[in-house]
């Protein structure tokens, strides 16, 4: 044995024994390994793959040419092996850049950071740098000569493309700067968007119409730009108004608050406050500044504000500025008012319960008045007393129980000439259900004290309505037990 080697040429003992032992050895190991990251499902596996399969034969190949058969340089033989191996080497690199930043193998909040610009220039890097390789060690190209002549087609290149890589340069200082992220709410110049994606050369958006928007980086350097999602979701909202002089400043503020508080989506923490701004020719300006979490429910929680903002005005009696060149004639005593009473009057005239002497419900009349209610505004709270109770004139009402989960323990629908709110009147308790209205709803809302008057006048009603509130309790029982 020790004969026959030592008539070996050298490159044999070495190279030769090394590929005919190492080689085996390297496919045993790499194929252990593969059935290992199989049984794991690791998305190494193809790497290995590759290595095993592809990269190793590509290897030995061409250390056979060159080492042990001696090609010379110029022979084509060698150069397709190591050109081969090369590319190959490089296409595994590739892959495994990917698998490092796309699966678990990194924490997430890492991969989150990592700018896309960054992994193409990484991709790229990897790909030139093979190239390079390629170029000047396997077909001996002269580098020094290709980089001085791209140096000066670069300048030729540079004007050419001064647009293109003003984006990129742009694109790469809005990446590195982090000032938004995908899924971030922003705004640029009159036009906001969700961010869709980010690369080198622009911004992709969701606008509120749907519509995806491109802006290009180089556009973005040069404009100012909000983050409504950072460094929270919370962002405030100005809404103004025009109010008359005619009504007191603490009394439209305490209105316009409690439009505000009771809109879904406005928050209660920060809370919303109204502040008087100017006082204009015609009319007062107050502005409401409320806040919200999430900017795209920003339009919705504004059309339900500033609907809100009507019914409550018009039940309290604050009123909007008419234009100045507007001219009305005064009519003498053909008021609202008048024509109130006389819906009212007659709407109890039509309920049984009412059954009392007509100078008895005039009485009742001057302390009641008709107030609207939009859909899904709370007219009565759960746990609450009363300072009136309501009769329903035009709508649909629901009144509901709800435990702390919000689950829905007792509901009833209340229509025309339905009465809710009597437990404040009859016991002097809380009520015991909630009611908001199912549709645009007019109701009148009754005076508890006006009408402890006429049930003393008129016990039978007292006695009508304990009855209502019986019935009432026994079925919100039965439903929630």
């Amino acid at each position: 044995m020790v004969d026959l080697l030592s008539t070996l040429p050298v490159e044999w003992k070495t190279w030769g024994l090394l590929i005919i032992f190492g080689f085996p050895l390297s496919i045993v190991i790499t194929g252990e390994i593969l059935l290992y990251l199989e049984k794991k499902e690791s998305r190494l596996t193809c790497i290995v793959h590759n290595v095993r399969n592809i990269l190793l034969p590509a290897l030995v190949t061409y250390l056979i040419f060159s080492k042990i058969m001696k090609l010379g340089d110029d022979s084509i033989f060698l150069k397709i092996s190591a050109t081969l191996f090369w590319l190959i080497l490089i296409y595994t690199s590739l892959k495994f850049v990917n698998i490092l930043v796309f699966s678990d193998a990194l924490p997430k909040s890492v991969r989150a950071r990592l700018p896309k610009l960054l992994i193409d220039f990484l991709r790229t890097f990897l790909v030139l740098l093979g190239a390079a390789i390629i170029a000047s060690n396997v077909w001996g190209a002269d580098l020094g000569r290709l980089l001085t002549a791209l140096g000066v087609g670069s300048v030729v290149l540079g004007l050419a493309l001064q647009d293109v890589l003003g984006g990129l340069f742009s694109g790469i200082a809005l990446l590195s700067s982090k000032p938004f992220t995908t899924g971030d709410w922003i705004g640029i110049g009159d036009m906001d968007g969700r961010v869709e994606s980010i690369d080198w050369r622009a911004v992709s958006l969701i606008n509120f119409e749907g519509d995806l928007v491109v802006v290009p980086n180089s556009v973005i350097a040069k404009e100012r730009f909000k983050n409504y999602s950072r460094p929270n979701p919370i962002h405030r909202e100005s809404v103004p108004f025009d109010i008359s002089f005619d009504d007191p400043p603490n009394k439209v503020k305490q209105v316009l608050l409690e439009a505000a508080m009771d809109t879904k989506g406005i928050l209660s923490e920060p809370a919303p406050q109204v502040v008087l701004i100017s006082y204009d020719e015609f009319s007062i300006r107050y502005e409401v500044r409320y806040f919200i979490n999430n900017y795209a429910n920003i339009a919705s929680i504004y059309d339900k504000f500033i609907t809100k903002i009507w019914y409550t005005n018009k039940r309290y009696g604050i009123t909007f500025p008419t234009r100045s060149h507007e001219v009305y004639n005064f009519e003498g005593d053909k008021g609202e008012d008048k024509d109130s009473s006389k819906v009212i009057y007659k709407e109890f005239k039509n309920l049984k319960v009412f059954s009392v002497p007509d100078a008895h419900l005039l009485i009742l009349t001057k302390h009641c008045k008709i107030d609207d209610f939009g859909v899904g505004e709370c007219i009565l709270q759960r746990g609450l007393v009363t300072e009136y109770f309501y009769v329903i004139l035009d709508g649909i009402a629901l009144e509901r129980v709800e435990n702390k989960n919000a689950k829905e323990l007792y509901e009833n629908r209340l229509k025309r000439g339905d009465l809710f709110g009597l437990s404040s009147l009859v016991r002097k308790e809380a009520s015991l259900v909630s009611v908001s209205a199912l549709s645009d709803l007019r109701v009148i809302t009754i005076e508890i004290e006006a009408m402890k008057n006429l049930l003393q006048k008129n016990p039978q009603v007292a006695e009508s309505l304990e009855n209502m509130v019986n019935t009432s309790e026994k079925k919100i029982a039965k439903s929630m037990f």
